[in-house]
């Protein structure tokens, strides 16, 4: 992504390759969240650890790509999305932001359960947290952030035809 000093440029610019990144890692957190509803029922399951290496697999990439992605949105798409909102500390950025804090605080959390050797029901409990926040992410992007810029991109192509 371009870094031209103009965040509005900077959006134009980039605005495709953001929304193909966002739409593909959605689309990996939905089948993490797949496999993270695989319950073998409520009683003591022996392979709560073979579960647990399984989506970490999955979920590690994933969690490189989600921060790399956060990063760009951070710089390209917030600057934009929070002069054209309203909401303040309120607003959809403000709490996207935020979300992007409780996220890393529940992944470090994560991290730290697997290396104190916690058992994998409570690191997969940490780790669906961090799924969970993230699907909310999504839903608040999806709902204001990406139509927002749809609108912006369509009315910048229309008055530079």
């Amino acid at each position: 992504m371009t870094n031209s000093g103009s965040p509005l440029l900077d959006l134009y610019q980039s605005y495709d390759q953001w929304k193909e990144e966002h739409d593909a890692l959605r689309d990996k957190l939905n089948k993490l969240c797949v496999k993270m509803r695989w319950n073998p029922g409520n009683f003591d399951y022996p392979y709560w650890g073979m579960h647990l290496r399984q989506v970490h697999e999955d979920f590690m990439p994933f969690m490189e790509e989600w921060q790399t992605h956060q990063e760009k949105e951070r710089t390209i798409v917030y600057p934009i999305a929070k002069c054209s909102g309203k909401g303040g500390r309120m607003g959809q950025v403000s709490v996207l932001e935020q979300d992007d804090r409780i996220v890393l605080q529940f992944y470090e959390s994560y991290l730290l359960s697997l290396e104190s050797g916690e058992p994998a029901e409570e690191s997969l409990t940490r780790l669906l947290q961090v799924l969970i926040i993230i699907s909310e992410h999504f839903r608040v992007e999806d709902e204001t952030i990406v139509p927002a810029a749809e609108r912006l991109m369509e009315e910048i192509e229309y008055i530079g035809s």
